[in-house]
């Protein structure tokens, strides 16, 4: 099977409090820690340590690309306590189903978040490193962590960029130059206002959702460019998207919207 996922995270000023000791609220703690990181390097981008995830969500599909559902894992969970139950449950599935995983810059910074935050909780993700496992047809050059192998983790934003040949160009960006939706309300740099000051983690999450079905609708036309697809299979997978939407989901009208406006202009 297929899984595209994307996380979403926030500053661990538990962390930033302990290592150096900033005081204030939560949010006056993130932007102090964007400052000094900004001063320093010239971005915000705070090194992966000091990330805490609030949301994963995920596309599955099946082995085809046919879409199945859209999701996030620890459902009905506070984030507060979130951040060990999304690593089980994302964990226990990998090691499970080792399905192909399709992301967008998830080799440089999902996955290696990931598995990063699961030490903190003494996590299995052993599906994630293994390199000898027949039954799931991985070996030393095929598997998770084998970055010029895209049979169990297609990274698209490595891939389209040659592996580092070409960087400068965004999800957000490419979507919107192929006719996707794109970002829908929220970007990136928000997530922490969304949890420190508004305590929304339900908009974070369709966030979250919204950015794997993007990736998802990247995926097809990657597969339609390189042959894999057929325009039929293209199209129809895009309609199944469509009626499989989650009805309380913010993002569906637009993404509808742009779903209609492609069927109709290449049926």
């Amino acid at each position: 099977m297929i899984l595209v996922f994307d996380i979403e995270s926030v500053p661990d000023v538990a962390l930033l409090r302990e290592v150096y000791h900033y005081e204030g609220s939560d949010l006056e703690v993130c932007e102090q820690a964007f400052k000094a990181q900004n001063e320093l390097s010239g971005s915000d981008f705070l090194p992966l340590s000091f990330h805490k995830i609030v949301s994963i969500a995920s596309v599955a599909a099946d082995e085809f690309g046919n879409f199945i559902k859209v999701g996030h894992f620890a459902k009905d969970i506070a984030w507060e306590s979130r951040e060990e139950i999304l690593l089980k449950e994302f964990s226990e599935f990998i090691n499970k189903k080792n399905p192909r995983l399709i992301s967008f810059n998830g080799r440089g910074y999902d996955m290696p978040l990931i598995a990063l935050r699961a030490l903190k909780y003494n996590l299995n993700l052993s599906a994630y490193y293994e390199v000898d496992n027949p039954k799931a047809n991985k070996n030393k050059w095929e598997n998770y962590r084998v970055r010029h192998s895209e049979r169990f983790h297609l990274d698209l934003y490595d891939t389209l960029g040659v592996w580092g040949a070409a960087r400068s160009f965004s999800l957000d960006a490419v979507c919107k130059m192929c006719g996707i939706m794109g970002k829908f309300e929220v970007d990136g740099g928000q997530v922490h206002e969304l949890i420190y000051k508004d305590n929304d983690l339900a908009k974070v999450d369709f966030y979250c959702q919204s950015d794997v079905l993007n990736t998802y609708w990247l995926f097809l036309k990657f597969e339609l460019t390189r042959g894999n697809l057929t325009m039929q299979d293209y199209l129809n997978n895009l309609d199944s998207m469509k009626d499989k939407l989650p009805a309380n989901a913010p993002y569906k009208d637009a993404f509808i919207e742009s779903i209609e406006r492609e069927i109709e202009k290449y049926s």
